[in-house]
């Protein structure tokens, strides 16, 4: 016995994908839009009519969406869609369109909503024969907040207030400075200074991370290659995956290296798990390039990802950078200490450099010093510093090693 009936409506409606005959309606207009579909075969045509007049908008073939426009702003539907020919459809519901949209950028989620605005007004107009309506101000939504924010951000640049900070990598065991890390900072006259967490997000959403890094790679090269000596330091410097996009690393890399004079020796470039996961085969290509000029490699946040290990033994990588989450706990004997033992011995057996970042207070350093560590970065030894007082105190300790 059947209990209940499913007409074929509601069947179109409980199904993702579903065949349609010719002539059947989809939707009507002034219906609500509860999905969009994407058709897979087939044609659909989308017609209105006006005081029994059809008007037929358009045809709707395989690999085209149609109905996504009330999805996008919640409006009604605003033309009839019928099956042309027998059809097959895929139907995407509001939750998965919206989790789409949710994904991409507020900027270009809003101009979506507002094209589609506009989309109507016209179509509308076209109906009726009128002219077009003047357009509204509506209010400002998270995308032009976003685009304000990143011409604020990009016209810091222009200034000069985007100023490198730097952070001294030390010898565990003797307490001397062995070179740097490079780090961006906002100088703000209204607001102070500002930390990276405040702009540097954003500028890696938008692309605007290109141009702070070469900024700050700039300037921190030309200081640093101005320091002579036996013993003069090195820099690390952050590079972000979105140079490996254009393949504009390596020449970017090359013309700094010419127009500031630094040694290639002295510049170590900072890479994250991420960039290497995400096309391994081109960054295994562009790491080899710069590791034939005479560039070292450090991977930087190690176990902060779920595959560093899978990273280590492809890629050219010669110095470790352990994040400070892995540091919490060493003080005991335990399981934190057995993984940072483990790591060390690893790095050496990779004949990889190990440094531990995060390093805040004497025992934790004495500790990773008796584990076999000899290099670590933290609060303990200094917190980064504007780049013209890091030099001075490196010139002040090492007197006799610099001739700058």
């Amino acid at each position: 016995m059947r209990l209940f009936f499913i007409n074929r409506e509601d069947e179109k409606r409980l199904m993702l994908n579903f065949s349609v005959p010719a002539g059947d309606l989809l939707f009507r207009e002034d219906d609500p839009a509860d999905c969009a579909y994407l058709v897979e075969e087939g044609w659909v045509e989308i017609y209105t009519e006006r005081t029994g007049w059809r008007q037929s908008l358009s045809l709707i073939g395989p690999g085209e969406i149609f109905g996504e426009m009330g999805v996008i702003d919640g409006s009604p539907r605003t033309a009839t869609a019928v099956a042309a020919e027998d059809c097959k459809l895929l139907r995407i519901t509001v939750d998965q369109f919206q989790a789409l949209l949710g994904r991409s950028e507020p900027f270009h989620a809003e101009l979506l909503v507002k094209l589609v605005a506009r989309f109507r007004e016209a179509q509308r107009a076209w109906m009726d024969g009128s002219l077009l309506p003047r357009q509204e101000s509506s209010a400002m939504g998270p995308g032009y907040s976003m685009l304000a924010r990143h011409r604020d951000l990009a016209c810091a640049l222009d200034r000069g207030e985007i100023v490198p900070y730097l952070q001294p990598i030390v010898d565990l065991t003797t307490g001397r400075w062995r070179g740097f890390e490079a780090l961006a900072r906002w100088q703000s006259p209204v607001s102070g200074l500002r930390s990276p967490c405040d702009f540097l997000p954003l500028a890696e959403r938008t692309g605007l991370i290109r141009r702070i890094d070469l900024h700050i790679a700039e300037r921190v090269m030309r200081a640093i290659g101005s320091i002579g000596g036996t013993a003069p330091p090195y820099i690390n410097i952050n590079f972000s995956a979105w140079h490996f996009k254009d393949d504009r690393l390596l020449p970017n890399i090359r013309d700094l290296l010419e127009k500031t004079g630094l040694d290639a020796h002295r510049m170590r470039v900072e890479l994250t798990e991420t960039l290497m996961l995400d096309d391994p085969n081109r960054a295994l290509r562009i790491m080899s390039d710069l590791e034939a000029i005479g560039i070292k490699l450090a991977l930087d946040d190690f176990g902060t990802g779920y595959s560093s290990l899978s990273v280590l033994h492809r890629m050219p990588i010669h110095v470790l950078k352990i994040d400070r989450t892995l540091v919490t706990g060493v003080l005991a004997e335990g399981r934190p200490r057995s993984v940072m033992r483990s790591l060390i011995s690893l790095s050496r057996e990779l004949g990889m450099e190990i440094v531990i970042e995060g390093v805040e207070d004497t025992e934790t350093a004495t500790i990773l010093e008796q584990l076999g560590c000899n290099v670590g970065q933290g609060f303990l030894f200094a917190k980064p510093m504007p780049m013209d007082q890091a030099i001075a105190a490196w010139k002040a300790m090492t007197p006799l090693l610099s001739n700058g």
